[in-house]
């Protein structure tokens, strides 16, 4: 990656850095579709001509600088082509998650006073015809693929038929500059109703400048390859791997479903992927989960490789026999994700140093970093030069950290907010003196490196007044091989409880070990044993802690927390609020 690819200094606009490197690269693969059972190229100059198709058609429809469009579509080239449209004409992009209900659809295109949605087709046309009724703001939808007959509805087609007018787009185009706002990214909503975070072209490109200090990109023709399957609603994915990659020549793979993206990966041949710590704890239990299938011996060799590699000891010795095993190892394990992949890109949620650990020792480092859609999203990344599980990196390009007398980390800098859309209020709290009050709590080495050890309003707070890091206490019990999620509870009582979601596979192999009569799922989670086995190893983990951090009493869920029953974001990320409120009276059985 040389400096004359990577300077978007005098860059003014997203859409704009878009087009310099489409001039550059016009016949090099900017996005990959799944088609006939291979991953087939979309080049540059075919995704350009798509946008400046699309833009003119939103011109012509009557869209005007400053207008809100929704965007409600699975991750596919489409999304990416239509969020450069509309940004391209100066126009805002009103990103909706897919897992939104009708209700959610409705509040967003209400508080935005979106004039346009597009979508695809199927379910999500027909959430968006229920949520429209109760918008009047909505004039016109575009669906990729129609099939109703709604008069409201016309065919993306329609749009994408029109001709270029290339005085009029690079009219609209020198009208935009940094300051232009860009987008209306919702928040998640962990905790209320979600907001409409506004971000500006410089505050998006402000991240992508700081790209170069933290990793160096392969920009060659057949350089990096993301695979896109985090929802492109959320900035981190749209920003990392969405804008970045666009920006600096490289292609975006798109995953078919969640399901399907170990299929997808081998297929793919992503280098890079934009994860959130919960994939990654998932891929760690099923290789877990496999290798108990396998030969003891296979087992052990697994094990000691792990060891070694992690030890990462120097020596001629050490090194030969790292990569004796790495070859007979690590290669096949690599070789599942593609064969390609490099480096996990990982946010939106606290990553275990052993969790990251692990991913290090199978040759797959993972660079965490940390930040807030407040803040486009990037405040801090490890560096791929020297990354240090437990922190999340040192700050990017123009960004201030500072930590407020009660712990509190606060940003500042060219990437943050306008402020939230209609709502005055929460942007003043949000934002006192030009810093971000981020909510969460941490502390800065003197190299630079930050570490966030908890949300500031999810702190417990029990009987006898200490203070108790959630996060600290989960992200202890999520190693335990048969616990796959957890929620501990104990806000002013005298001890703490958790719901806990067991690991299926690793339970069910467990009581088969102990030969245990067989069950279904449901039974083996009522059961004594299994609730006094689990137990046991909780409080085996938490030993170590102070008294008031040990969980004190269990309650098995055999349903995980997911993002359609409402209990994660579409990060995944445990909507705590929800959780207690929802279920309270088991909560409150573990107190009698």
């Amino acid at each position: 990656m040389t400096e004359s690819e990577i300077n978007i200094e005098g860059v003014d606009s997203l859409p704009a850095a878009f087009f310099h490197t489409a001039k550059r690269h016009a016949d090099r693969p900017a996005q990959w579709q799944r088609h006939d059972s291979a991953y087939q190229p979309i080049t540059y100059a075919e995704m350009e001509l798509r946008i400046k198709h699309i833009a003119c058609g939103l011109i012509r429809a009557g869209v005007q600088a400053g207008d809100r469009i929704g965007l409600l579509m699975e991750n596919r080239p489409d999304w990416a082509v239509i969020d450069y449209a509309i940004l391209a004409i100066g126009a805002v992009t009103v990103p909706l998650y897919c897992t939104y209900r009708a209700q959610d659809i409705t509040l967003v295109l209400n508080d935005s006073e979106a004039i346009i949605c597009i979508t695809s087709d199927g379910k999500l046309l027909n959430n968006l015809l229920e949520a429209v009724e109760a918008c009047p703001h909505v004039q016109h939808i575009y669906a990729l693929n129609n099939s109703s007959d709604n008069e409201k509805v016309v065919p993306v087609s329609d749009l994408e038929s029109t001709e270029i007018e290339e005085n009029s787009l690079e009219q609209r185009l020198n009208n935009i500059d940094r300051n232009t706002l860009a987008t209306l990214s919702y928040t998640s909503g962990t905790t209320a109703q979600p907001k409409g975070v506004m971000l500006t072209h410089g505050n998006i490109l402000c991240n992508i400048e700081s790209v170069p200090q933290f990793v160096t990109l392969n920009t060659d023709r057949d350089g990096d390859r993301f695979l896109s399957f985090l929802p492109l609603a959320h900035m981190l994915e749209r920003t990392a791997g969405h804008f970045i990659p666009y920006t600096f020549g490289l292609s975006v793979g798109f995953a078919e479903r969640p399901d399907t993206i170990a299929k997808n990966m081998l297929e793919c041949h992503p280098s890079i992927m934009i994860v959130v710590p919960r994939m990654l704890e998932v891929i760690r239990a099923r290789i877990l989960a496999q290798l108990k299938q396998q030969p003891l011996m296979k087992q052990k060799m697994f094990e000691f490789y792990i060891s070694r590699a992690k030890k990462n000891k120097n020596g001629l010795f050490t090194a030969r026999l790292t990569n004796l095993l790495d070859r007979v190892v690590g290669r096949k394990i690599r070789s599942r994700f593609g064969g390609s992949l490099r480096a996990f890109m990982c946010g939106g949620a606290p990553l275990s140093i052993d969790l990251a650990e692990f991913f290090e020792a199978i040759g797959i480092p993972v660079m965490e970093g940390y930040g807030l859609t407040e803040s486009a999203p990037l405040l801090t990344v490890n560096p791929m030069s020297d990354r240090r599980p437990g922190t999340v990196g040192t700050a990017g390009k123009g960004v201030e950290l500072r930590v407020a007398d009660d712990g509190e980390i606060l940003a500042s800098g060219p990437n943050i907010m306008l402020g939230y859309w209609n709502n005055k209020e929460a942007s003043q709290e949000a934002l006192i003196d030009g810093w971000l009050q981020t909510g969460d709590i941490g502390f800065i080495s003197s190299e630079g490196y930050l570490t966030i050890t908890d949300r500031k309003k999810d702190i417990i707070i029990n009987s006898g007044g200490e203070n108790i890091s959630p996060q600290r206490v989960e992200g202890a019990l999520i190693e335990h091989p048969e616990i796959d999620q957890c929620v501990i509870y104990g806000d002013q009582k005298p001890y703490l409880v958790a719901l806990i979601s067991p690991n299926k596979d690793a339970c069910i192999a467990w009581a088969q070990q102990q030969g245990l009569p067989a069950s279904d799922w449901q039974s083996l989670c009522e059961s004594d044993i299994l609730k006094k086995y689990l137990q046991n190893g909780i409080n085996t983990i938490l030993k170590p802690l102070n008294p008031y951090e040990h969980v004190r009493r269990i309650h098995l869920r055999p349903e995980p927390f997911s993002i359609e029953s409402g209990t994660l974001t579409p990060t995944m990320k445990l909507k705590r609020r929800v959780i207690y409120t929802r279920y309270a009276d088991i909560i409150g059985s573990l107190y009698t």
